[in-house]
Protein backbone atom coordinates (compact mmCIF):
# COMPACT_ATOMS: atom_id res chain seq x y z
CA UNK A 1 0.00 0.00 0.00
CA UNK A 2 1.25 3.56 -0.40
CA UNK A 3 2.43 5.44 2.39
CA UNK A 4 -0.70 8.19 1.03
CA UNK A 5 -3.78 5.54 1.57
CA UNK A 6 -2.18 4.23 4.58
CA UNK A 7 -2.44 7.88 6.12
CA UNK A 8 -6.25 7.91 4.64
CA UNK A 9 -7.09 4.90 6.77
CA UNK A 10 -5.40 6.41 9.74
CA UNK A 11 -7.36 9.42 9.49
CA UNK A 12 -10.39 7.63 9.21
CA UNK A 13 -9.57 5.15 12.07
CA UNK A 14 -8.60 8.45 14.31
CA UNK A 15 -11.66 10.84 13.53
CA UNK A 16 -13.99 7.65 14.14
CA UNK A 17 -12.37 6.27 17.31
CA UNK A 18 -12.49 10.51 18.54
CA UNK A 19 -15.90 10.10 17.70
CA UNK A 20 -17.30 7.26 19.61
CA UNK A 21 -15.33 8.90 22.38
CA UNK A 22 -17.35 11.86 22.41
CA UNK A 23 -20.76 10.19 21.70
CA UNK A 24 -19.71 7.66 24.96
CA UNK A 25 -19.02 10.44 27.04
CA UNK A 26 -21.60 12.30 26.40
CA UNK A 27 -23.96 9.17 26.53
CA UNK A 28 -22.38 9.01 30.40
CA UNK A 29 -23.45 12.37 31.09
CA UNK A 30 -26.93 12.48 29.81
CA UNK A 31 -28.21 8.85 30.62
CA UNK A 32 -31.93 8.90 29.91
CA UNK A 33 -31.59 10.91 26.59
CA UNK A 34 -32.48 9.13 23.42
CA UNK A 35 -31.69 10.84 19.83
CA UNK A 36 -34.57 12.78 19.27
CA UNK A 37 -34.88 14.40 22.74
CA UNK A 38 -30.71 15.38 21.85
CA UNK A 39 -31.89 16.54 17.98
CA UNK A 40 -35.12 18.58 19.74
CA UNK A 41 -33.05 20.09 22.71
CA UNK A 42 -30.37 20.91 19.99
CA UNK A 43 -32.79 23.14 17.67
CA UNK A 44 -32.73 20.27 15.07
CA UNK A 45 -35.70 18.96 14.88
CA UNK A 46 -36.43 19.16 11.39
CA UNK A 47 -33.79 16.45 10.94
CA UNK A 48 -36.53 13.63 12.55
CA UNK A 49 -39.47 15.19 11.38
CA UNK A 50 -42.40 12.50 11.07
CA UNK A 51 -44.00 12.74 7.36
Amino acid sequence: MAQSMISVWVGLVVLVVVAWALSRRYRHEHPGEGLNQWLDTHHMSWLHRKH
